[in-house]
């Protein structure tokens, strides 16, 4: 472990399911937020946490960079890659003067993915409304259960 990592945060975020599969799948290469701890998160592993129905951690991805821009300069930026109609992307960042665009590397795909029950028997986890930081249990289990 550097001493990088010891200031790095990783995340668990909730991701619908129609994104975190294209994700994993290498299709989507950018996550959208109205809200993200900017300027902290460079370098850190994201979890993917895959919303209802799927209710599972489906994988993880490194956080290459974080861009805090306005939602026109994402669209411009980042449209072909984001998966996402026109009309949902300034929808979502209706009210927004800045949003946040996670800008996705060296995705993961987890064989088996890990069940809300899992997760919520082996760590007492409730999965996040948009982002959580990923606690050491969280990253232990997802490292040891893929192995």
């Amino acid at each position: 472990m550097s001493n990088l990592d010891l200031f790095r945060h990783d995340f668990v975020v909730s991701i619908k399911p129609e994104y975190a599969t294209r994700i994993i799948r290498g299709e989507k290469k950018v996550e959208l937020r109205r809200k993200f701890p900017y300027g902290t998160v460079t370098g850190a592993r994201m979890y993917i946490y895959a919303s209802a129905p799927i209710q599972a951690i489906i994988g993880y991805a490194v956080i290459a960079t974080v861009d805090r821009i306005p939602p026109e300069e994402i669209w411009d930026k980042y449209s072909s890659v984001s998966f996402i109609s026109r009309e949902d992307f300034f929808s979502y960042y209706a009210d927004c003067d800045l949003g946040y665009a996670l800008v996705l590397g060296d995705v993961v795909g987890l064989g088996c993915p890990i069940k809300l029950d899992t997760l919520r028997d082996r760590l007492g986890f409730s999965p996040p409304q948009s982002f959580a930081y990923a606690d050491d249990r969280l990253k232990e289990l997802v490292h040891r259960l893929q192995s």
